[in-house]
């Protein structure tokens, strides 16, 4: 946990003063304080600058985009897919040099972007010396030139800039003095008037029904969302900010769990938790996969009437360092200070975090996809095919089989991640079969030794026990070793879209939903109860539990109350 954390006592602390303007009733709190008074403008002059991200991202927009310009596509050892974009820049008579740019795209990022000069020309360019200028592999038997049409400029412009955001979704959450769980936090319907205040300073309250700004992913045609949520623009720079309120979003009288503003918050990567009284709070507050970052805010009352904010930042482990750094001590007298600072944190923050691990494969994932896309539908011919260019006969399904097989199977004895999805779409591609059944590494004698002791103090038969150990160490096709693997649902929407079946023949296994209960794949589960329909049947699942539920097996008996309990959150 990384954390940025002061306490001194700001009781002392002088407050600046503020004149209000006529509008009062109208204006956020924020917009209610004159700047005339130095200190004041200092605090608006502030300019905190935006970190972990790609600002450079922009180049094509700036410099290639609706200009002409040829664009080189294909396959570049030891790369893998190449795309690169050179344009003419400018012309320096002295010398008589011409100045080009280039962006070069591979898998990894960040892009390779850079100047380079080029004699004088008549004509076309020479294209093939300035590509040998920018990487020697370069060479043009292994990048093909192609005009760059406004699809393709499309395409390259909305790659490049994927990770270039504009507009954040933010969570924001109040926690009562003598609340202690997320539950409770998620369950709160009334808050402070020192919640409320704060709400006004983070930005505009508006009604969502029919708003046609950015809206955070909020329901805004049917009224889902709730009525109301705070929205800021223009604070800092050009970000747009949607707050997800937990207590603006709807509130169900029959969920504990508070499902759909856990969705929201749950599903955001940073949070600003309002404490009318300060107490420590653990960033494993709030169980979920995205959120990592969280901003403490919580009210000082001074000696001469008016209130103050203390800020805390706490961090899960992998998130780097970002700034702005806080002052010393962490307390701001005004709303501008405190909400411009806000902003930079939040923003600053999200971008820090999508550098995690958990966060960042994903994308590069998706990323990798996109990237080798654009070069085997433009560049087919550059691509090595699987089989030998002199043979025109495929590879025997057996051959796929088998290498779809060593995939799953390697990253399985290593307890690794998935196997590359661009590797396995190629094979499923080229007619590779997604239920072929994947063999587990036998355990060691010691978890053997474990599983013996487990059976024997449950009193399970030798014949539940037998089938135990085949259920655990056979797996009936890929689907079922994705999900031992990682709680990654894009992945396993792939699969199931190639035909991985979710009810295995095996009746030794339970459907696909059921097998990711036992791993504790919530993501997976979420997106088998959205695009397996069987599988979204309550009555269904129910039947399977009961069916389980009469098993004398404890082991299972323990599994089916997990999916149960899994079960009654997602389908409502």
């Amino acid at each position: 946990m990384m954390m940025k954390e002061h306490s001194r006592d700001a009781s002392n602390a002088s407050f600046f003063s503020t004149t209000s303007f006529n509008t009062k009733n109208i204006l956020p709190i924020a917009a209610q304080f004159s700047s005339s008074i130095s200190s004041m403008n200092e605090i608006l002059n502030i300019d905190y600058q935006v970190e972990h991200q790609d600002v450079e991202a922009s180049w094509y927009r700036r410099f290639f985009y609706g200009r002409d310009h040829p664009t080189f596509i294909g396959i570049v050892e030891p790369y893998g897919p190449v795309i690169v974009s050179i344009i003419h820049d400018t012309y320096n008579p002295v010398g008589d040099i011409y100045w080009y740019r280039y962006i070069v795209r591979k898998r990894e990022v960040p892009d390779h972007r850079g100047v380079l000069a080029g004699q004088a020309y008549f004509g076309e360019p020479m294209w093939e010396d300035l590509l040998k200028m920018i990487d020697r592999n370069f060479v043009p038997h292994r990048l093909t030139k192609f005009i760059t049409t406004p699809e393709l400029g499309q395409e390259l412009l909305s790659l490049d800039e994927s990770r270039l955001q504009k507009q954040y979704k933010i969570g924001v959450l109040y926690q009562a003095p003598s609340q202690m769980s997320e539950e409770e936090w998620f369950a709160n319907t009334t808050a402070s008037p020192a919640y409320e205040r704060f709400l006004q300073i983070l930005g505009n309250k508006i009604e969502l029904l029919g708003w046609q700004k950015f809206c955070g992913g909020l329901d805004t045609k049917t009224g889902g969302a709730g009525k109301y949520s705070i929205y800021d623009s223009g604070t800092w720079k050009d970000f747009e900010i949607m707050y997800h309120v937990s207590t603006m979003l709807p509130f169900e009288d029959k969920n504990r769990l508070q499902i759909t503003r856990k969705r929201h918050l749950g599903n955001d990567i940073v949070c600003i938790v309002f404490q009318d009284v300060p107490r420590p709070f653990s960033p494993f507050a709030i169980r979920s996969q995205f959120l990592h970052v969280y901003v403490i805010v919580s009210p000082v009352n001074l000696n001469n009437g008016q209130e103050a904010y203390r800020v805390e930042i706490l961090c899960k482990e992998g998130v780097p360092s970002f700034g702005p750094a806080l002052p010393e001590p962490p307390i701001f007298y005004d709303p501008i200070s405190l909400k411009k600072f806000l902003v930079a944190t939040v923003i600053n923050g999200q971008n820090a975090a999508w550098k995690t691990l958990k966060l960042n494969e994903p994308f590069l994932r998706a990323r990798n996809g996109r990237v080798c896309d654009i070069t085997k539908r433009y560049a087919p011919v550059v691509l090595t095919p699987l089989t030998p260019p002199q043979s025109p006969k495929k590879l025997p399904r057996d051959d796929l089989d088998g290498a779809l097989k060593r995939l799953f199977i390697k990253e399985l004895k290593r307890n690794g991640s998935l196997p590359d999805i661009m590797l396995v779409k190629s094979l499923l591609d080229k007619g590779a079969n997604p239920n072929i059944r994947i063999p587990r590494t036998k355990p060691s004698r010691e978890q053997l030794n474990q599983q013996s002791a487990a059976s024997t103090s449950t009193h399970s038969s030798s014949t539940s026990e037998s089938s135990e150990n085949e259920t655990i160490y056979k797996l009936p096709n890929i689907l079922f070793a994705a999900i031992v693997l990682s709680d990654d649902p894009v992945y396993v929407k792939l699969l199931i879209n190639y035909g991985a079946e979710t009810m295995p023949r095996d009746s030794r296994f339970p459907n696909a939903f059921v097998f990711a209960a036992r791993y504790k794949r919530v993501e997976i589960m979420r997106c088998l109860l959205e695009n397996v329909p069987s599988l979204s049947d309550p009555e269904l699942v129910d039947a399977a539990i009961i069916e389980r539920g009469n098993s004398k097996n404890t082991v299972g008996n323990k599994l089916w109350g997990e999916v149960k309990r899994f079960k009654n959150t997602f389908i409502s």
